[in-house]
């Protein structure tokens, strides 16, 4: 992933071309191209992109969740690190 940057807004890696440094109040942060379009759409394409954000997070998140509550099923040989 040399060449990907990740974006705080969808939380994904992206190719650096399709990366923008965006202000905000926390400082300089990458954004990708379709989240700064989609910010500038109409409120309700705007606000149906944002539904859409969220549940994929949310579905990410609890994917995620899940993964770690198997680590008690597949204990760690000596020397491995996860």
């Amino acid at each position: 992933m040399a060449d990907t940057v990740y974006c705080y807004c969808c939380r994904t890696h992206h190719p650096r071309e399709l990366m923008r440094l965006f202000r905000t109040r926390h400082g300089l942060r990458w954004r990708c191209l379709r989240t700064i379009d989609a910010a500038r759409r109409p409120s309700g394409e705007r606000d149906e992109f944002g539904r859409q954000m969220t549940a994929q997070n949310r579905e990410q998140s609890r994917r995620l969740a899940d993964l770690g509550h198997l680590r008690h099923l597949y204990p760690l040989e000596a020397g491995e690190s996860r």
